[in-house]
């Protein structure tokens, strides 16, 4: 199965056999600034209900789920020191076959804590793809943090949303940058205009 989603297109989580695919992984990958300072980005993921309610909220403060269906690899508080490394500071991945019955939405977005703006943050990096940390089996949506016009001005990023229509999971690439200027304004802004 190869996947290459553009923003704002939805897709089925299926391959070609019609089984479903339910394991994925979010990675983030950025560094220092050149001064040597630290950057610290966030990936986070926020589960809702189908209206609209939060279940549960995955990040550097709960790095797991209450059933581990999602979980982060750890808080990369620094970014790459001394140019690109080619690895994912921080992965989430995803189980969504171990999802609570309730979860009818999973939005992943992205958060500079340390307030950069995206366009001041070396090489970053943020990619969607089927697999586990460290074995890419496809990207299916992937964004040039640092670089896309976009993100300029913005510290928090929107990379997709998880979500399920007849019983089956989704993904629709959304790629959008926000004005919050927190995760906790995010989920906010993602509550109210993205479900």
């Amino acid at each position: 199965m190869a996947i290459s989603l553009v923003k704002g297109q939805k897709i089925s989580l299926k391959k070609e056999s019609g089984a479903a695919i339910t394991q994925f992984c979010a990675g983030a990958n950025w560094g220092a600034h050149a001064s040597g300072r630290s950057i610290d980005l966030d990936l986070h993921a926020a589960l809702f209900s189908e209206d609209k309610q939060l279940i549960e909220h995955v990040y550097f403060a709960r790095l797991a789920s209450a059933t581990n269906a999602v979980y982060l690899s750890g808080d990369d508080t620094k970014g790459d020191v001394g140019g690109d490394d080619g690895q994912d500071n921080e992965t989430l991945t995803f189980h969504l076959d171990r999802l609570p019955a309730n979860c009818a939405k999973v939005a992943v977005f992205l958060c500079s804590f340390s307030k950069d703006d995206f366009a001041a943050v070396p090489h970053a990096d943020v990619r969607i793809y089927e697999g586990m940390p460290g074995v890419v089996h496809n990207v299916v949506a992937s964004y040039r943090v640092s670089t896309e016009p976009s993100f300029a001005g913005s510290i928090v990023m929107v990379m997709g949303m998880f979500y399920k229509h007849n019983g089956e999971w989704k993904f629709n690439a959304l790629g959008m940058p926000t004005k919050d200027s927190s995760y906790t304004a995010a989920i906010a802004t993602i509550r109210t205009t993205m479900l």
